[in-house]
C-alpha cells in the first residue's frame, strides 16, 4: 500500500504571529518616549547664568561706615542732651520749653503767677516792684482806611474774613466775597478795616511803666515772684537710679490739651528735631539731630504699637507728677493742673540712644530710596 505524502508547513501563522510582535514591540517602544512638541522660536532665547555677588569687606564698608557714624551720633547727642552740674548750676524750667537734665541735676523753677488785668490795674499792684520780671501776652488792635476795591486787588483769597468798622461803633465781620457781593457797600467808598495782631512781650514792670501800651491794654501778665532751686533727686526721691540717667521735664500749661502722651511725644518731637551742635561727628556735619515724625506713635497697619507708642504707653505709666505749689508728688496720669505741676519722665541713656538709632535708621532709608542708581 502506498503512504500518502505529508502536507507543507503553512508559513501563514508564523507572518502572523511575527506581525504581532512588530506591532507589540513598536506599542512599548513608543510608550517609553517623552511625548513634546517642539516650536521654533524667532528670536532664540538665550538663558544666561546669574552672576553671583560676592559680599566682601569693601562691599561692606560703605554700611559698616554708615552705622559706625549713626553710633557715634547717637552716643553724642545723647551725651550733650543735658548738661552737667560743673556746666550750669542750674537748669531753669520755663513753660514755654521742656528740659531734659541729669538725675544729680539742680532746677530752677520761676513761680509765676498769671492774672487777666489790664495794664493799668497791674502797675498799682504793690506787691509788684520795679524789677519784677513780667511776660504779657495781649492783643494789639490796628485800624486803615481802605476801599473794597483795593483789599479785592490786595488779597488773592476771598474768603479770608475782614472786620469793618461801623459807624453806630460796632463792628462788622465777614468773608472779603460776601463784601464785594454786597450791593450796599460801594466798592469804591472809604472803609475802615479793623486789624489784630497777637503779641507777647518780656519786660519788667519798670520798663511796663515807661511804654506807651495803653493802661486800658487788656492783657495776660505772668508775673515772676522769684525762682525756686530743687534737686531732681530730692523731687523724686530714688537712690537707685544711676547719675547719668535723664529725665524730661515739663511744666504743665493750658495748652497741654492731650494730656502726659501729647507731652511726652512733642518733648522727644522739638528736642530731638532741634538737635545739637556739635564737633568732630562726620565730615561737613555740626548739626546732630533726627527728626520724629508727628505720626510716629500712631499704631502700625498690623493694628500693632508702633515703637514710638509703646515708649510712651510705658512712659506714661512711670511718670513722676511733682506739685511745685504744694511740693508733693503724684503718679496719677489724669490729675495734672496747668501752672502747679511739673512733670519729670525718666529715661536711660541706652533708650535715647536707642530712639535716636531708630529714626536715624529711618531718614537713612528714605535718603536711600530718592538715590539715582547708574
Amino acid at each position: 500500500m502506498a503512504k500518502s505524502a505529508r502536507p507543507s508547513p503553512s508559513l501563514i501563522p508564523a507572518m502572523l504571529a511575527l506581525i504581532v510582535l512588530v506591532v507589540l514591540g513598536y506599542v512599548l517602544f513608543a510608550d517609553l518616549q517623552p511625548s513634546r512638541t517642539e516650536h521654533t522660536v524667532t528670536p532664540p532665547i538665550e538663558i544666561e547664568e546669574p552672576e553671583l555677588e560676592i559680599i566682601t569687606e569693601e562691599t561692606l564698608q560703605p554700611a559698616i561706615k554708615q552705622a559706625q557714624i549713626a553710633e557715634q551720633e547717637a552716643e553724642t547727642f545723647v551725651g550733650n542732651l543735658a548738661p552737667t552740674p560743673d556746666e550750669n548750676e542750674a537748669v531753669v524750667i520755663t513753660e514755654e520749653q521742656g528740659e531734659f537734665v541729669r538725675h544729680d541735676g539742680i532746677i530752677a523753677i520761676p513761680r509765676l503767677e498769671h492774672r487777666n488785668t489790664t495794664v493799668g490795674d497791674l502797675l498799682k499792684d504793690k506787691t509788684i516792684t520795679a524789677d519784677t520780671p513780667l511776660t504779657l501776652h495781649y492783643t494789639e488792635t490796628e485800624e486803615s482806611e481802605t476801599t473794597l476795591r483795593e483789599l479785592e486787588q490786595q488779597i488773592e483769597d476771598k474768603t479770608r474774613r475782614i472786620t469793618l468798622a461801623q459807624p453806630d461803633g460796632s463792628r462788622r465781620e465777614a468773608p472779603l466775597a460776601d463784601l464785594l457781593n454786597d450791593k450796599n457797600l460801594d466798592p469804591d467808598a472809604v472803609i475802615t478795616v479793623i486789624t489784630e495782631k497777637k503779641q507777647t512781650r518780656q519786660l519788667t514792670a519798670g520798663e511796663l511803666a515807661a511804654s506807651e501800651l495803653d493802661p486800658s491794654q487788656e492783657v495776660i501778665a505772668s508775673i515772676n515772684r522769684g525762682v525756686e532751686e530743687l534737686s531732681v533727686k530730692d523731687i523724686v526721691q530714688s537712690g537707685e537710679l544711676p547719675d547719668n540717667a535723664l529725665f524730661y521735664l515739663h511744666r504743665v500749661t493750658e495748652e497741654d490739651q492731650q494730656g502726659l502722651w501729647g507731652i511726652i511725644q512733642s518733648g522727644l518731637i522739638q528736642r530731638f528735631r532741634q538737635g545739637l551742635t556739635l564737633e568732630g561727628i562726620a565730615s561737613n556735619k555740626d548739626m546732630v539731630k533726627v527728626t520724629i515724625p508727628a505720626d510716629a506713635d500712631e499704631p502700625l497697619p498690623t493694628g500693632l504699637s508702633s515703637f514710638l507708642g509703646k515708649i510712651l504707653n510705658q512712659k506714661v505709666e512711670s511718670s513722676y507728677i511733682y506739685n511745685f505749689s504744694t511740693h508733693t508728688m503724684g503718679h496719677n496720669p489724669n490729675l495734672i493742673h496747668p501752672g502747679q505741676q511739673l512733670i519729670l519722665i525718666h529715661f536711660s541713656p541706652e533708650e535715647l540712644k536707642r530712639i535716636y538709632l531708630f529714626f536715624a535708621e529711618q531718614r537713612n532709608e528714605q535718603a536711600q530710596s530718592f538715590s539715582i542708581k547708574p
